[in-house]
């Protein structure tokens, strides 16, 4: 990599692949906020020139306010972490846990808020204390993961879309309540209104709410003009259901589980389907072990990021997002609203 930036250097982590871009200090006393700050616009166009950059060997690092200041010495303020599908505990000023579920857990490939109507552009990760042993969080550039499917997959996704269904059962999955950040169902109602969702309440039973949303599959990164598979698709399908949970979930049929992805016009998407789509993000994985004070800056559309189990109850790896995407108008007039009928 022939990137050259001041005061640091910029090399390779895969010999192979321009993902991630490592950057570290000539001068280990290097103050990386201030460096961040001053050298703004070269980091971003680092950023999406290779999907993602990891910075690493900058002294006090590991340290979750520093970890704000370094992503909030960008341009974008961050963002709250909405219209949540898994779990993540809060840091405090726009700074949360990375996801929440239990160590033993791998969680598959994702863009963070890809099945939404807004999502951000950038997200950052922190490694402020490391696990015992495993606890990777996996990279893929989706551009790889959309060459690597069949053409008959890619053009089923493109004219079709996802259509995303959620049921919020009481006792099971996240709550409404914290998938929208609020009490309230009026405002819950609000944002399903503002972005094409449609939902239908529930007064009897353990089925509270129910939601459905057609989103897109493959998008056009607004900045680069790249195509990018950009979906959770293959995460809601009902074939990545862990074995584990599968016995409570035969009581429900494919519409009924907590949650569940069709193609856009509701027609399911096949087991192979899915498979080909966990196989092509296998193909593309790039994978490294987290290093103290390591902080990644991935470009939300360009990179898929993942998590491998792990042991020991000290990892912390903190996350933030930043650059809302809203310029939704043509997904939805391309493929339409979802709709609930009784």
């Amino acid at each position: 990599m022939t990137t050259e930036l001041p005061d640091v250097n910029v090399a390779r982590v895969f010999e192979d692949s321009a993902l991630p871009a490592l950057v570290t200090p000539r001068d280990p006393g290097t103050d990386l906020v201030a460096w961040a700050a001053a050298n703004n616009e070269a980091v971003r166009d680092l950023v999406l020139s290779a999907g993602g950059v990891l910075f690493r060997g900058f002294e006090g690092t590991a340290d979750v306010e520093v970890f704000r200041k370094f992503c909030a010495s960008f341009p974008h303020p961050l963002l709250d972490y909405t219209e949540q599908s898994s779990p993540r505990d809060p840091l405090g000023d726009q700074v949360y846990t990375s996801t929440t579920y239990p160590a033993d857990q791998y969680i598959p490939f994702h863009n963070a808020n890809s099945f939404g109507h807004e999502f951000p552009l950038n997200i950052w990760f922190s490694c402020i204390r490391t696990a015992t042993k495993g606890g990777r969080t996996p990279i893929a550039d989706t551009r790889r993961v959309l060459a690597a499917l069949s053409d008959d997959t890619r053009e089923q996704f493109e004219s079709k879309g996802i259509l995303y269904v959620r049921n919020y059962y009481d006792g099971m999955g996240v709550p409404w309540q914290e998938t929208f950040d609020t009490d309230s169902r009026e405002e819950a109602e609000k944002f399903m209104r503002d972005g094409r969702i449609a939902f239908r309440w529930h007064s009897e039973g353990p089925l509270i709410l129910e939601t459905r949303q057609v989103r897109h599959a493959i998008l056009e990164h607004p900045k680069t003009g790249d195509k990018v598979w950009f979906n959770q698709g293959h995460l809601f399908h009902k074939a990545s259901l862990d074995e584990r949970i599968r016995p409570l979930t035969r009581q429900f049929n494919d519409w009924q589980l907590p949650r569940n992805a069709f193609f856009g016009d509701g027609t399911p998407i096949p087991d192979e389907t899915v498979q080909e789509i966990f196989d092509a993000y296998t193909e593309a994985e790039l994978s490294f072990d987290w290093q103290a004070g390591d902080y990644l800056m991935l470009d939300n559309l360009l990179t898929s990021h993942a998590r491998t189990p792990f042991e020991g109850s000290q990892r912390l790896i903190s996350v933030a997002f930043s650059e809302m995407f809203t310029d939704y108008e043509p997904q939805f007039a391309k493929y339409g609203v979802a709709s609930l009928t009784a």
